[in-house]
């Protein structure tokens, strides 16, 4: 499997999860919410040969990376660990990361060193807990 990093308008965007964020069984994935993008995100895709496994696009703004809708087929934990460890791996040290989660994947986030700060109906907001002395 590998990750591959994109700005949130580049042309290979649409070629990569553009099949993915308009078909209603990965909408419905997202409990029919929308999946945005600009030139403030960042989208971590998993690959595997020419299949999308899934994806996590994160809203960078000068303090937070904020997580807010994500795919990952059949929840494989793997990619869903492979990806979150790639975004806490490439933000933590500058960033607040964040995510916005559903309360069904609380588990998968958890495993990979964020904790709930919030609880609403359907969602969670999660941190991750920065470790100071490896950002030195």
């Amino acid at each position: 499997m590998d990750i591959i990093e994109l700005s949130g308008e580049d042309q290979r965007l649409y070629h990569i999860v553009g099949h993915l964020v308009m078909n209603s069984e990965v909408l419905t994935y997202n409990l029919n919410y929308p999946f945005r993008t600009s030139p403030e995100y960042r989208w971590f895709v998993a690959m595997e040969k020419d299949m999308t496994l899934g994806f996590i696009p994160v809203k960078v703004t000068s303090r937070k990376a904020l997580i807010n809708n994500y795919y990952i087929a059949d929840d494989d934990k793997t990619v869903f660990s492979t990806l979150l460890q790639t975004v806490i791996r490439t933000f933590d040290c500058n960033f607040e990361v964040e995510s916005v989660s559903q309360m069904r994947h609380i588990r998968f986030f958890e495993q990979n060193g964020f904790s709930v700060v919030h609880y609403w109906k359907r969602y969670v907001k999660m941190k991750v807990s920065k470790d100071e002395e490896e950002c030195i």
